[in-house]
């Protein structure tokens, strides 16, 4: 299974993981052919710079284990996706598994020197965080059962069963049971080799209790817990005809044989021999035969890759010739046996010399001598370092006397252009108040002639001469002096334009007052032949909003749009609502902003200022202002430049 190779919350990665779990789940189920053709089509999916290349070719060197050079080469490939310094480092537990693939590669090879070396690599990965749920107790107690050191091995398949689910990564409750069954079986295996038969009756009965709960919660189909249960049946089976338990021994192997498993894999033979010589035993010779030639039949079909089969069906048939009287066929069977017996001893003689403990403190100390040698050559860097660092160290000391002197000398220029520095903002600290005296005395003094207009409008409203639309007029005008009005005394009261206010609000229409804003600028846009559209239904649209501070926002955008679209252009303001959310927008057809100007434009005082298309002067104030008033609101304000010229501002508010 995949864990540190998948970058979470990559839908793709994701997938990819799915599939390698559900090819998992195939070969747990027995449908082999199927889960490689399903591999075959991830191969087409995967880079070869990407981890999961690594699990493609870790499944093929796996499923193909009888197959050594096509087991190795895929095996090698998935290796070569580590050689840099990166890889392992990124992905440990991926690289910890292809390294025990390799070394299962390497036992197959007979290289057990070379086998040892890659399950040390695997032990120093562990050490450093890695995790591998047991399986390099597993390949290890594999090497001990090879040498017939069955006590060492069964010590190491039991570490293997209760390290299995101390890993973090996400293990399907499938491939769960089959590492936990296999650990429990090859336990029991290893202790009755040893003769330690309560041990071995132990794990066999807990592997039975695994497996039938695991038929119970419908883990796996049927097929894999009768295979399972199969094996632990022949086991008790061969461990009671050891005890001369026959009674249980029958009982055991015939549950075995009953069981509707198709023999694909000479699943059998073990239980066919043992009935062969439980009916030795028992004199029941016809019915010997009969297991003999079954277990036979199955060995010439699947037997060809378990010659200790072969041996055991061999001399186990000379003892049953011996007993039916021909002893001239028992001596060629019985030699047949003792040659394969020979042959088998002398291939496996280099894995009999194997000092594992030996070999591996031999790798410990071939790797702490690389570790002293890198050590040394560090040492003798960390001289050469040292020395050059106390070269330096002159050179700097050198080099800061000299500094000392120049910075000294500079120091007392710098004290003398302080002190005009100082002189200078003194001058510019009195000519800014005297700015913002005369700016107050200027607005002070507009406050008459707007008063005069406010009472003006005021008049005319009492008269009944004027048509509705001549009295809305005038209304406005009204309304506009009033809140020039407000907005002169605020200025003088806050210190000319200081924004930082909190600001009151009240319900009120923002549609209702951008259209007033829009007929009082329509005469200002007809002194350039212009028209100012207004789109929006006739429903109020209602926020907490200042009055007088949202008209001078609006007023400043559509006076804008005014100033910088050409003579006879027209202007769109529109005005709408989706849930509480209000989205104002003015759209000229003008001169647009370049895009150099378009980081400074909302700045106070901003140097990015153009000239209208009709001459007029720009202040560089209003954007500037309107953004913070937009802000104190809650809302934000920004721009887009259109491709067919022009510009839109847009306002977005929270309603009520």
């Amino acid at each position: 299974m995949i864990s540190s190779c998948v970058k979470p919350g990559k839908d793709e990665d994701i997938k990819v993981k799915q599939r390698f779990s559900t090819v998992d789940s195939l070969i747990i189920a027995g449908r082999g052919d199927s889960a490689m053709a399903m591999l075959e089509n991830l191969r087409h999916q995967i880079k070869a710079t990407d981890p999961f290349i690594c699990e493609y070719y870790r499944i093929e060197a796996e499923h193909n284990i009888y197959n050594v050079p096509l087991m190795t080469r895929y095996i090698d490939s998935a290796l070569a996706f580590f050689n840099n310094k990166v890889n392992p480092k990124k992905y440990p537990d991926e690289y910890l598994k292809i390294l025990l693939v390799k070394g299962d590669a390497c036992m197959r090879l007979k290289q057990f020197n070379q086998a040892l070396d890659y399950y040390d690599q695997c032990k120093k990965l562990l050490a450093s965080g890695s995790c591998d749920d047991g399986m390099l107790a597993a390949k290890i107690a594999g090497i001990y059962y090879s040498q017939k050191n069955y006590k060492i091995a069964a010590k190491y398949w039991v570490e293997n069963y209760r390290r299995i689910g101390s890993c973090n990564e996400s293990v399907s409750a499938q491939k769960f049971f089959v590492m936990k069954q296999g650990a429990l079986n090859n336990a029991g295996v290893a202790y009755e080799k040893d003769g330690q038969l309560d041990s071995a009756e132990y794990y066999y009965l807990e592997d039975l209790k695994l497996i039938n709960k695991a038929d119970h919660d419908n883990i796996l189909d049927k097929y894999y817990i009768r295979t399972s249960s199969a094996v632990v049946f022949d086991n008790l089976g061969g461990l009671n005809l050891k005890r001369g338990n026959l009674i249980a021994a029958a009982d055991y192997l015939k549950k075995c044989l009953s069981l509707p498993v198709p023999d694909v894999d000479g699943l059998h033979i073990p239980p066919y021999i043992k009935l062969a010589e439980l009916n030795v035993i028992t004199g029941n010779y016809t019915q010997a035969a009969d297991a003999f030639g079954k277990a036979r039949r199955l060995l010439d079909t699947f037997g060809k890759q378990s010659t200790d089969l072969e041996i055991r069906w061999y001399k186990d048939y000379a003892q049953y010739l011996v007993k039916i009287k021909q002893t001239d066929k028992a001596y060629a069977y019985l030699e047949t046996s003792i040659r394969l017996k020979d042959s088998t001893e002398n291939q496996s003689s280099k894995i009999y010399k194997l000092d594992v403990e030996r070999e591996l403190n031999s790798l410990h100390q071939k790797q702490a001598l690389t570790e002293l040698k890198q050590q040394d050559k560090l040492k003798q860097t960390y001289l050469v370092g040292i020395t050059i660092a106390v070269i330096l160290s002159l050179v700097i000391i050198v080099l800061i006397t000299r500094n000392l002197k120049k910075s000294r000398s500079n120091h007392r220029r710098s004290m003398v252009y302080t002190k005009h520095l100082q002189t200078t903002l003194t001058e510019l600290e009195r000519a800014n108040k005297n700015y913002i005296r005369i700016m107050r005395v200027m607005a002070h003094d507009l406050r008459n002639p707007l008063w005069g207009i406010t009472g003006l409008a005021s008049m005319l409203l009492d008269e009944d001469d004027f048509s509705e639309d001549n009295r809305h007029m005038i209304r406005l005008i009204e309304s506009t002096g009033t809140h020039t009005m407000e907005m002169i005394n605020e200025l003088l009261k806050s210190g000319l334009a200081d924004e930082n206010e909190p600001i009151s609000t009240e319900i009120i229409n923002l549609k209702e007052l951008l259209f007033d804003s829009v007929e009082l600028l329509q005469f200002k846009a007809k002194e350039k032949k212009q028209l100012i559209e207004f789109a929006g239904d006739e429903k109020p649209i209602m926020a907490a909003a200042n009055h007088e501070k949202m008209w001078r926002v609006f007023n400043n955008l559509i006076v804008n749009a005014i100033k910088f679209s050409h003579e006879g252009g027209i202007i769109n303001v529109g005005i709408k609502q989706n849930n509480k959310q209000i989205l104002v927008s003015v759209a000229d057809h003008g001169i647009g902003i370049p895009a150099e100007n378009k980081d400074g434009i909302f700045e106070m005082f901003t140097p990015n200022k153009r000239v209208g298309t009709g001459g007029e002067q720009p202040f560089g104030l209003g954007l500037s202002i309107s953004k913070k008033i937009i802000e104190k609101h809650g809302g934000k304000i920004w721009f887009e430049s259109r491709q067919s010229g022009g510009t839109i501002f847009y306002i977005q508010l929270n309603g009520v």
